[in-house]
């Protein structure tokens, strides 16, 4: 009796620890970037080694410069992902709104890309590169997962390379995630020569991955992680956390994901900006003040120089 005793204590044993190894995968929503750290605690501080932690960028990693989130005329939307949207947004469905800028999807992302170029970004939050030296301390590896294009890979680099870890004599934001990042299979590298658009990842887009930088072009960025894992050095990798301000992203990674025997997924709802974006769309004042923001510009550019790019 007591040796078959000790056999089902084994047998349980085991199995409980079989079941803490491999999590369910999850799909939730954080108000802050530190639930980034509490999800990849929830894995198990020893597990964090073979984390993958990959961010959105453009409204989650990043934001356009806003004075006082209180104050939203302190805060430029012109550039960023809301009024991305909402241009987009006008242009399929209020072709003729007296806020549209842009002729078609073509000009807007001509006009988009311009925009960035010419800014610098701001962390989302304060507390995002002491979360990120946590994870990477304790072996976590980083990917940005932008939906932005190649066309956009000079402005974030330079954007990125203006970002630091916390003053100027630490690393820049573009060598953190390039030095802690998933490298090429073939490069050796947190880069692979491209862009390439492979048919085995249905990309209907040229991707690009440079310096631990994914490049998606608006596509499926559940499928375009996929995509990367299997041309990088990802083998140590057993989970999974995605952090993305915008729910689409999070239900497409989560959706790609979620049957994997290979990963632990958490897909995370990223809101800590959802009331800031929400402002821009809800308010003609806000709206007014993008549209004489690049009123001012367009002006500037076409009285200074000879042949603007993205002004028509």
């Amino acid at each position: 009796m007591k040796k078959h005793l000790n056999y089902i204590i084994l047998f349980v044993v085991f199995n409980c620890s079989y079941v803490t190894s491999y999590a369910e995968p999850e799909t939730t929503s954080v108000s802050n970037f530190s639930g980034l750290k509490k999800a990849a605690l929830a894995f198990g501080e020893n597990e964090i080694k073979n984390t993958l932690i990959v961010m959105d960028n453009d409204d989650t990693l990043t934001m356009m410069k806003c004075l006082k989130q209180k104050k939203p005329g302190k805060c430029q939307y012109l550039g960023g992902p809301a009024w991305f949207s909402w241009q987009s947004d006008l242009i399929s469905n209020d072709p003729t709104s007296r806020f549209k800028i842009a002729e078609n999807n073509d000009n807007l992302l001509q006009i988009s890309a311009l925009l960035l170029s010419m800014n610098n970004m701001l962390y989302a939050e304060d507390t995002i590169p002491s979360v990120l030296k946590y994870l990477t301390n304790n072996g976590a590896t980083l990917l940005v997962l932008t939906a932005r294009g190649g066309s956009n890979i000079s402005a974030t680099e330079s954007q990125f390379s203006n970002l630091y870890l916390n003053n100027k004599n630490d690393d820049n934001l573009l060598k953190f995630i390039s030095d802690h990042a998933l490298n090429g299979k073939k490069s050796g590298i947190s880069s692979i020569a491209g862009p390439i658009q492979p048919r085995s990842c249905m990309a209907e887009r040229p991707i690009s991955y440079r310096q631990g930088i994914m490049y998606v072009a608006g596509q499926n960025k559940g499928m375009m992680l996929n995509c990367i894992l299997d041309r990088t050095d990802s083998t140590h990798i057993k989970n999974i956390i995605f952090i993305d301000d915008t729910q689409e992203n999070v239900d497409d990674v989560y959706n790609e994901f979620k049957h994997s025997k290979k990963y632990s997924i958490t897909a995370m709802h990223y809101t800590y900006l959802e009331k800031h974006k929400e402002r821009l769309t809800l308010h003609h004042k806000y709206k007014k003040k993008a549209r004489k923001r690049w009123e001012n510009i367009k002006s500037i550019l076409i009285n200074e120089l000879l042949f603007p790019s993205a002004i028509r």
